[in-house]
C-alpha cells in the first residue's frame, strides 16, 4: 500500500489559547494506491467549528483489471485508520507525538497537553485522550485526567461526554 499526503499551501495554527501552537496544512489531498480492491482519493479541509480537518470528498476507483465498485467492498477497508496515521506522519514528522512533547519542553507542561489533544482532534486521531498520554510514554488511562486538567484550566474547550473538542 502508498499513501501520498499532498498539502495545501495554506496553513492553520493549532493549539490552547496563549500558545503554544503547531502549523498544519489547511488541506490536503490524500491518494492511497495499490490496496485491494480499489484506489482511493481523499479531499480534506479545516472545519473552523470542529478545531479539525475533515474530509470533504472521497474517491474509490476500481483497479484496471479489479471488480467494480461495490460498497460492501469499501466498507472493508479501514480508511478512518489509514486516515489519521497518514496525517500524523505527513504532519507531525518522524519522531511523531513524542517529538511534539520534545519541541516544547521549555512550556508549561498543561499547556502542552492541550497541544497535544488539540492537534489530536485536528488530525482526525480516534482516541486524543489517549493520545496525550502516549505522546508522554504514559497508559492510555492516563490521558483523560490530564485533558481534563487542561480544560479546567480553560486551555481545551468544554464537550459532550465522549466527543473530542478542537475549536
Amino acid at each position: 500500500m502508498q499513501i501520498d499526503v499532498k498539502p495545501g499551501r495554506s496553513k492553520v495554527s493549532v493549539g490552547p489559547p496563549g500558545g503554544p501552537t503547531m502549523s498544519i496544512p489547511a488541506s490536503c489531498t490524500i491518494e492511497v494506491t495499490d490496496i485491494e480492491p480499489y484506489e482511493v482519493e481523499l479531499k480534506m479541509e479545516w472545519i473552523p467549528e470542529e478545531g479539525r480537518l475533515g474530509t470533504r470528498q472521497a474517491t474509490y476507483s476500481a483497479l484496471p483489471q479489479g471488480e467494480s465498485v461495490r460498497l460492501a467492498s469499501i466498507n472493508k477497508i479501514a480508511l478512518g485508520d489509514l486516515l489519521h496515521r497518514a496525517l500524523e506522519t505527513a504532519f507531525l514528522g518522524s519522531g511523531g507525538w513524542p517529538d511534539v512533547i520534545l519541541r516544547h519542553d521549555d512550556c508549561e507542561q498543561i499547556r502542552v497537553d492541550a497541544l497535544v489533544y488539540l492537534l489530536a482532534v485536528a488530525l482526525d486521531s480516534p482516541k486524543p485522550s489517549a493520545t496525550v498520554a502516549l505522546a508522554r510514554g504514559m497508559s492510555a488511562a492516563s490521558g483523560p485526567k490530564r485533558v481534563a486538567n487542561a480544560r479546567k484550566a480553560g486551555l481545551i474547550p468544554e464537550t459532550e461526554p465522549g466527543k473530542a473538542a478542537g475549536a
